[in-house]
């Protein structure tokens, strides 16, 4: 019974914990912290450069959008179009330079349509519905170098 009391006050006041000193004192950090791996604006931006880089093996411009100053009260969001190669409209050329187009412009839509999903949970910020309406015009721009190729 002695033992078990002495065993709970030595738990109970820490003496089992060692708590470890740090030698080095921790650096404070400078600047504005990393954002966060769910941050929607970093999802959009990795989104966007991809976009960028599908819209230049494809050949296509930036498409002009004006964009969305203020959402009042919420945003109209752009619904993308299915990926042409899911289109049963879409008539897809021969070769590997149809294929290669097809990619970009299947990837094209695929990052539209997961932009404007992002852009539809949060309705009321005008940045991420203006990069919606970017890439839906970059899908919409994209279906012919699929669909057309080699026609």
């Amino acid at each position: 019974m002695i033992a078990i009391a002495a065993a709970t006050l030595a738990c109970g006041s820490g003496a089992m914990y060692r708590e470890q000193r740090l030698d080095q004192p921790v650096p404070t950090a400078s600047g504005p912290p990393p954002p966060l791996a769910d941050d929607p604006h970093t999802t959009v931006e990795h989104l966007s450069t991809d976009l960028d880089s599908r819209r230049d093996a494809l050949g296509l411009s930036r498409p002009q959008v004006k964009a969305i100053d203020a959402c009042e009260p919420v945003c109209a969001i752009d619904v993308p179009p299915d990926l042409p190669t899911h289109d049963h409209l879409c008539v897809v050329g021969e070769g590997s330079a149809c294929a290669a187009n097809c990619v970009q412009a299947d990837g094209a839509c695929d990052d539209a349509a997961k932009i404007c999903d992002i852009a539809k949970k949060d309705s009321i910020e005008a940045w991420l519905a203006t990069r919606c309406r970017e890439a839906t015009a970059t899908c919409l721009d994209a279906r012919p170098k699929c669909c057309g190729c080699g026609s």
